[in-house]
């Protein structure tokens, strides 16, 4: 099965958990054979302690996610995500009944980490667990935000960058849509009359708004979560939003070279023209 990863933020009554999982069994999940749930949690404290930076910290944790994914995947586990909190990670496999038991578990944990780890396993034959981390209606855009500002980093965009960030709200009705407008205002979007929208089946009435802000994650989840929100009892459902690139310096030089690569190849391919060698005259 090809892996599918969404990422998103899910808050609690207590916490705020970042929650990896891999959506490519949704719709086929539970999965026969797969009957036990394993996971395996990371006291943080002493991880971030032991590191002098933050990158050290985060590369160790990487190293150990990709050690236990090979190990356990040997034993025919099935990695499905993890939830990271503030003091803890955990890790989360579907194994079958023949699998290593806890103690050959802790006795890798033991050899390869140093620091240290709980390991519990339960029964959950109709992968409950799982589908509770599926992600909802409102956290399945937190995946797309994250997707998409990957995107953008992956295209030299400096995210921290202010800029207009547009968002497309759809309404069943006019009088829904006028309604919301100076609500909108006073929480200090700006309604954007003259740009062009989009509508979808059963939502004829669109409209766009923009505020003046960055892109980065924590702030398109939070403009997300605020819309979706207030669009609830409004009639309304919540369409997307988009900005215009703000490269940073490294993104501007990396556009430039890729011009003057193109341009380059342009007239090369002018003066030296692919030729058919086949063709017959």
């Amino acid at each position: 099965m090809t892996d599918n990863w969404g990422f998103y933020e899910r808050r609690t009554e207590s916490e705020q958990l970042r929650v990896l999982i891999n959506v490519g069994y949704k719709g086929k999940a539970p999965l026969a054979g797969y009957s036990d749930l394993l996971s395996i949690t990371i006291n943080l404290y002493p991880v971030r302690a032991h590191n002098r930076s933050n990158r050290d910290f985060v590369k160790q944790l990487e190293q150990l996610e990709s050690m236990l994914e090979r190990w356990l995947g040997k034993e025919d586990a099935i990695y499905i995500g993890r939830i990271n909190a503030a003091t803890r990670l955990e890790f989360y496999y579907y194994t079958k009944d023949d699998a290593p038991d806890l103690p050959e578990i802790r006795a890798w944990l033991e050899q390869n980490w140093r620091f240290r780890a709980q390991v519990y396993r339960k029964k959950d034959e109709q992968w409950e667990f799982y589908h509770f981390l599926l992600p909802n209606e409102l956290e399945e855009m937190f995946v797309h935000n994250a997707q998409m500002i990957y995107a953008l980093i992956h295209k030299g965009d400096n995210i921290g960058q202010p800029r207009n960030v547009y968002h497309w709200l759809l309404f069943r009705e006019d009088d829904d849509r006028r309604e919301i407008a100076p609500v909108l205002e006073e929480l200090g979007y700006v309604i954007e009359k003259e740009k062009e929208s989009r509508t979808d089946l059963g939502y004829p009435y669109p409209l766009v708004i923009s505020r003046f802000e960055d892109v980065r994650l924590d702030t398109v989840n939070e403009r997300v979560r605020e819309l979706h929100a207030l669009l609830a009892g409004s009639g309304g459902r919540y369409d997307g939003w988009g900005s215009v690139m703000k490269l940073s310096a490294a993104g501007r030089v990396r556009r430039f070279l890729r011009r003057r690569r193109s341009a380059f190849e342009t007239a090369l391919h002018k003066m030296f023209p692919c030729r058919n060698s086949q063709s017959g005259n």
